[in-house]
């Protein structure tokens, strides 16, 4: 099978190429990956050119502008890459008959009326920001490919970057010393990246016959104050400073509450851990920090 990743130096990016590298059954598939660093995801006819040369089985569209203010501060960047690029890339798997997986967001809804289990496949979705409005309209685009999935996830860590890895950064400023201030009335499903990785690999080939819509992100419901204190009692260090969503600063709209219901997806995968385990694991492999990368 020949995978063609886009994002691939992205959080997800990165754990999804380390994730097809170690799988046996995976480790030999051809592989491309293209970043936004050095690939212009709105350039039609590039994309087109790039898909066309490679001639992927699957394409896996993890490329976006993810940064919710920097969205609310230039849409029109935004549009070009979390809509325009998505145009492109779809169909160019249109014509050659790629399968598609879409990475969206939890973002797409309000947070205002999750279930009991949180927001499911049959929820509407109504976007409170820029960026997740052209998320929705991201999956728009991706349902006209015949042999496509959307899977919506939430709350990703588990990278290197402290600007866009709440926990990361939360890691770091404890192991400094620090408190860090940490939002306590927002709530969602915290997920880790390789959890995700290993999820989505599983339902990359065609022959699955998974199409359509799937959230998939790690169960529990929690705010990142939460997470912070699992995490400053794991690392033994000084608790966080809780924080409310209206003193953050933010530009863009937040949903107060976009717990992601993932029972669907358990029929086709497997069981996503509860984010309180997938943190321990993350902790265990916090042994070489160094106040540099967190190994991922």
């Amino acid at each position: 099978m020949r995978v063609y990743l886009t994002g691939a130096d992205g959080m997800l990016g990165t754990a999804l190429r380390r994730e097809l590298a170690i799988r046996p059954e995976t480790a030999d598939w051809p592989l491309l990956g293209v970043s936004l660093a050095d690939f212009d995801i709105g350039d039609e006819a590039a994309v087109r050119d790039s898909i066309a040369d490679f001639k992927p089985d699957v394409v896996v569209h993890t490329a976006a502008n993810a940064v919710v203010d920097s969205c609310e501060r230039d849409p029109e960047s935004a549009l070009r890459v979390n809509v325009g690029g998505t145009h492109h890339v779809a169909e160019a798997c249109r014509r050659h008959g790629s399968r598609l997986v879409y990475i969206s967001s939890d973002y797409v809804f309000d947070g205002r009326a999750p279930g009991p289990a949180g927001y499911n496949e049959d929820d509407i979705p109504a976007p409170v920001s820029v960026y997740g409005l052209t998320k929705l309209a991201g999956e728009r685009i991706v349902e006209a490919v015949p042999d496509h999935l959307v899977v919506r996830t939430s709350w990703l860590y588990g990278g290197t970057d402290p600007n866009l890895d709440q926990v990361v950064a939360a890691a770091r400023e404890f192991l400094d010393g620090g408190r860090p201030r940490l939002i306590d009335d927002q709530f969602s499903s915290p997920t880790y990246i390789p959890d995700l990785a290993s999820a989505l690999v599983r339902l990359l080939p065609g022959a699955l016959a998974v199409r359509g819509l799937l959230h998939i992100a790690n169960r529990g419901r929690a705010s990142w104050y939460q997470v912070g204190l699992a995490l400053a009692e794991r690392l033994g260090t000084a608790l966080p400073v809780p924080m409310s969503m209206d003193d953050a600063g933010f530009v863009g709209g937040r949903p107060r509450d976009s717990r992601l219901d993932s029972t669907r997806a358990a029929a086709f995968v497997h069981a996503m851990p509860h984010w309180t385990d997938a943190l321990g694991r993350y902790c265990a492999r916090l042994g070489t920090f160094d106040r540099g990368p967190v190994a991922p």
